[in-house]
């Protein structure tokens, strides 16, 4: 659903990377640090390139993904580590101090392009939650978002290699997670951490139970 056509790979693709590493720069539009200092409350310019989040590790900037300037300079500084972007205090942290991408992207922080081709027509993310009941009595069941998975991704990125699109078809565990099965293809990697349990598992669990 997303723009993971040889293109995309350099844009959206390219940030999905860098978060590895906390900060992405070739297609982020934030606002620029200096002015974060200033005042945590200033306005955000999505076109301003002097953002921290565009400089590589020396200070320099290492651009932003410009359909008609070459990516790799900028793809190869989103592979560095990027403390300048760290202490940036206008970005989010979670409780582990890591960036909080979910919450940059609903307070439109960030605008990655969904591809470099300025004819590629995305389509909108699929607003659908899914509960995934929880094998424990004594853990909460999970909520799956799409709408935040199918912001980053299209569908057959995790249909059905990864996930049969079907109902009690998947038998996930959380050692199989772990094992980077399942959500573990990701958390743990480029998404937040699987010892954030709150964060997927956030329905109590009598809701199941009153559908039994």
């Amino acid at each position: 659903m997303k723009g993971f056509n040889r293109l995309g790979l350099l844009s959206k693709a390219s940030l999905l990377i860098a978060i590895v590493i906390f900060v992405g720069y070739s297609t982020l539009y934030i606002v620029p640090a200096e002015a974060a200092r200033k005042s945590k409350t200033s306005a955000i310019d999505p076109n301003d390139p002097t953002s921290v989040i565009y400089l590589d590790t020396s200070g320099k900037m290492a651009g932003k993904g410009d359909p008609d300037k070459p990516a790799s300079k900028s793809v190869a500084a989103g592979r560095g580590w990027h403390p300048q972007a760290m202490r940036d205090q206008r970005l989010p942290k979670d409780k582990y101090g890591l960036i909080d991408w979910v919450t940059l992207v609903k307070k439109k922080m960030i605008k990655p392009r969904p591809s470099l081709d300025p004819n590629f027509d995305e389509m909108p993310p699929l607003d659908m939650n899914v509960l995934i009941e929880s094998k424990s009595d004594f853990v909460n069941d999970v909520v799956f978002p799409h709408w935040i998975h199918t912001y980053w991704l299209r569908c057959d990125v995790c249909h059905p290699k990864i996930f049969i699109p079907a109902k009690g078809q998947n038998n996930m565990s959380m050692i199989g997670i772990s094992r980077g099965k399942w959500c573990g293809r990701c958390h743990g990697k480029i998404a937040f951490p699987l010892t954030d349990c709150m964060r997927c598992h956030v329905s109590p669990k009598k809701a199941a139970k009153k559908r039994k």
